[in-house]
């Protein structure tokens, strides 16, 4: 049987796999950088403070129970908006927001590749740095944005950080939920949970995987990056995989899916305890599991060939597809603003009666996102427009009730 199985490994991998190292790949996972992710990791995890609506603040704690856990959303919006991207909080409990930052694809906006983590931790109480759990893979979800967000994609990419993963996995629960009700079209969840621990430097780590749609095949996908790529790291696969983390969430509404989370048989002893903070964080075991989530959701979402950029992208005038579309009953647009100029976007129904004002303001040049709440507007089809300074853009939506 085991001989049976090994032959369908490697059938499949033949199939999923490139005949050779992709350049564009190879340079989006040697831009990651171990700087970078722990200065993400001092900020999570406290050690650091971080500057939130001009108040100087210190996230001791990501806990449910805590102030910090509703401080951390902003700031890791604030952390998207910095690099240009579309981001927005989406509330699903009274206590439990996500975190979403949409990077579009130019080819096939609506297939969507998640990498994704969940930022509260454990233990309930005063202090909770949460470094490896799971500091460790929000961070990692922040540096694969600050990167991938330099490329272009066929795929969409959704950076998602999901609230209350420690009780009960909440928020990915609602978020899938969500996408299977609206029909989404996801290709891969990579989800990062617990990816900086190795206490006998053996660099081994596991993939979890199930026979639900493709998540045995992405599984798959995450050994051939890491050979191919020379990632370095020692890759067990649990199958059927552990349902104790986010992943789950999409396996349950038949979404491929996998986890990435440091080995099992070497525990981490300081698991939700004041004491997992960073000085336990094995980096160089960090920076090859950050590159090896990094190298995976770029083959999963399509490289457009040579649209790496060494600066700063300027924003230029653009409206983007709301999100989630079809809705119920709110959905999130997103715009950019290349020079100081008065805003309008507005809603209109199908017979071009206007229905919402969202904006209607003079806007400094930047990245910005609006709400429709659209609670008292019947179903059907809706067009938004954006005019400032010359541009004009209209886009469609499907409100569903």
């Amino acid at each position: 049987m085991k001989k049976i199985f090994t032959i369908l490994c490697l059938f499949l991998l033949a199939n999923f796999s490139f005949a050779q190292t992709d350049q564009t790949i190879q340079s989006i996972i040697n831009k990651v950088s171990i700087d970078t992710l722990m200065n993400n990791l001092r900020e999570l995890t406290g050690d650091k403070p971080v500057i939130l609506n001009n108040v100087s603040t210190k996230l001791i704690s990501r806990n449910r129970y805590s102030a910090g856990n509703s401080y951390t959303p902003i700031y890791l919006m604030q952390k998207f908006s910095q690099l240009g991207l579309v981001s927005f909080q989406q509330n699903f409990m009274t206590d439990g927001q996500n975190v979403y930052a949409i990077q579009n694809g130019a080819t096939k906006s609506n297939q969507y590749v998640i990498i994704c983590a969940h930022y509260d931790n454990m233990p309930s109480g005063g202090l909770a740095p949460g470094a490896d759990d799971n500091g460790s893979g929000t961070a990692a979800v922040i540096e694969a944005a600050r990167i991938l967000s330099k490329y272009k994609f066929d795929y969409t990419i959704i950076y998602a950080l999901w609230d209350l993963e420690e009780y009960g996995l909440y928020g990915s629960n609602y978020y899938a939920s969500e996408a299977s009700f609206r029909g989404d079209n996801i290709v891969a969840v990579i989800n990062l949970d617990m990816i900086a621990w190795d206490s006998n430097n053996d660099y081994k780590a596991e993939v979890h995987a199930r026979n639900v749609s493709s998540s045995l095949e992405l599984g798959l996908l995450v050994h051939d990056v890491n050979s191919k790529y020379l990632i370095g790291l020692n890759l067990d696969t649990s199958n059927p995989g552990s349902t104790a983390s986010d992943h789950a969430s999409f396996w349950r509404y038949n979404y491929s899916a996998v986890l990435l989370i440091e080995s099992m048989s070497d525990f981490n002893q300081y698991y939700h305890k004041t004491t997992d903070d960073l000085t336990k964080v094995n980096k160089p075991f960090y920076e090859k599991m950050a590159k090896l989530a990094l190298g995976v959701t770029a083959t999963s979402a399509v490289p457009i060939q040579n649209t790496s950029v060494t600066q700063t992208i300027p924003y230029e005038f653009q409206l983007y597809q709301n999100y989630p579309n079809p809705f119920n009953p709110e959905t999130t647009i997103g715009y950019n603003v290349q020079t100081a100029s008065k805003v309008s976007l507005k809603v209109y129904d199908v017979l071009g009666r206007e229905v919402a004002t969202l904006v209607n303001e003079y806007k400094q040049a930047g990245s910005y996102v609006t709400t429709l709440r659209a609670t008292s507007l019947p179903g059907g089809v809706y067009f938004y427009r954006m005019h400032a300074d010359g541009y004009s853009e209209t886009k469609k939506m499907t409100l569903v009730k």
